[in-house]
C-alpha cells in the first residue's frame, strides 16, 4: 500500500508498506525518511522534514549530479575547464548548491508498493547543463527495497548519484560493534582532504572486510572511504537483530561511519545524533573520477541518459 500525506505547499511524505516493512520518503530531497521492519527504523533522520532544510550530513538525500568529492572543486572535459563551488576546503563536495538533495522533488507516479519522484534542475555551481533526474522506491514484501535512478541532461556532464541514507541496525548507541563485510578486495587511499591518490589492495590493512570484521575493530571505527568491488558487488552489515545486504551495478560503495555527524536540533524520538551513530553506504563511481581518465566514470549527454539501481534489503535475524 502507498500514501501521501501532504504536509504543505512544498513538500509531501509518501509511506509504502508492504507486508511487515514500510518505508517513507520525503520529496524534499527525495529524502529516504524511514525504512522499518515492524517497529524497528534503521534509518537516522528527524520526526519532521523541516530540520532537514539545513541539517549537515546530507541525511537520506539524493545526492547528484556528482556525489562525493572533485579536487580543486574543477576538471577538465573535452578541453574545456569547468569550475565548480568550493564548498568542502579547497574541493567541491556533492555538488555544491546544484545538489539534487537540496530541492524540491514532485510525485510523478505512485503504485501499490512504489514511488517515482522527478526532478527538474537548472544549470548551477558550475556543471553544465540542466538535469532532469527520476528516483524510484520500491518495497517488497521480503524487505527489499530498491532504489532506481535516472538522470539526463542538456549538455555533457558527469554523473555520480547516490542517496547518503545513514543507517543503524540496533535502533540507537553507536555502529561500532555491527560486523561488516563488504566484497571489495581494493580500496582508494586518500589525502588530508580526502581526494583518492592511490588504488591499494586492502590485504594486510584496516580496510580488509572480505570477511566479517566489526565496524570498530580497528581504526576505532573512523572509515570515510572509497572501497571498490570485486566480481561481486555486496555489502553485509549485522546488527543485534537485523541484517542489511546492500547490491549495486556501481562500481563502488563509499563506506562512512558518520565520524563528523552532529546535530543542532533533536533527532527522532528527542534524542540528538551524534558521531559513530550511522553508517552509509553510498554506492558510487570513484570520487574525483572526472580528473582520472583510468577511473571508471559516467557522463550523461543529450540522448544518454544515465540509469543506475541500488537494492538495501533488511532482515530479521
Amino acid at each position: 500500500m502507498t500514501e501521501i500525506r501532504k504536509i504543505d505547499d512544498k513538500v509531501s511524505e509518501v509511506i509504502i508498506t508492504a507486508g511487515e516493512y514500510r518505508v517513507s520518503v520525503y520529496t524534499y530531497g527525495a529524502i529516504l525518511h524511514s525504512f522499518s521492519h515492524k517497529d524497528r527504523d534503521i534509518v537516522l533522520g528527524y520526526d519532521s522534514y523541516e530540520p532537514y532544510l539545513t541539517a549537515p550530513g546530507h541525511l537520506g538525500e539524493v545526492v547528484g549530479p556528482f556525489a562525493n568529492r572533485i579536487a580543486d572543486a574543477e576538471f577538465t572535459m573535452d578541453g574545456t575547464r569547468y569550475v565548480l563551488e568550493k564548498n568542502n576546503g579547497k574541493n567541491n563536495l556533492h555538488s555544491g548548491s546544484k545538489n539534487f538533495g537540496s530541492k524540491f522533488w514532485k510525485i510523478a507516479e505512485t503504485t501499490e508498493n512504489s514511488v517515482k519522484l522527478t526532478l527538474e534542475s537548472p544549470e548551477a555551481g558550475g556543471f553544465p547543463g540542466s538535469h532532469h533526474a527520476e528516483i524510484t522506491y520500491a518495497l517488497t514484501e521480503d524487505g527489499a527495497l530498491s532504489l532506481n535512478y535516472h538522470v539526463e541532461s542538456e549538455k555533457k556532464c558527469p554523473v555520480n548519484v547516490t542517496n547518503h541514507v545513514y543507517f543503524n541496525l540496533n535502533g540507537t548507541g553507536d555502529i561500532k560493534n555491527h560486523k561488516a563485510k563488504l566484497s571489495c578486495p581494493e580500496y582508494l587511499e586518500v589525502d588530508d582532504g580526502l581526494i583518492p591518490v592511490a588504488r591499494v589492495s586492502v590485504k594486510g590493512t584496516p580496510f580488509d572486510f572480505l570477511e566479517p570484521h566489526l565496524i570498530g575493530e580497528r581504526r576505532d571505527g573512523a572509515y570515510d572511504h572509497c572501497f571498490i568491488f570485486g566480481e561481486e558487488k555486496k555489502a553485509v552489515i549485522e546488527g543485534d537483530s537485523y541484517i542489511l545486504e546492500m547490491t549495486t551495478d556501481l562500481p563502488a560503495v563509499h563506506f562512512y561511519t558518520a565520524t563528523s555527524l552532529y546535530s543542532d536540533v533533536p533527532g527522532k524520538g528527542g534524542r540528538m545524533l551524534f558521531a559513530s551513530e550511522g553508517f552509509a553506504l553510498e554506492t558510487e563511481f570513484f570520487p574525483d573520477s572526472p580528473n582520472h581518465p583510468e577511473y571508471p566514470c559516467a557522463y550523461t549527454e543529450p540522448g544518454k541518459p544515465f540509469n543506475t539501481e541500488t537494492v538495501f534489503r533488511l532482515i530479521a535475524k
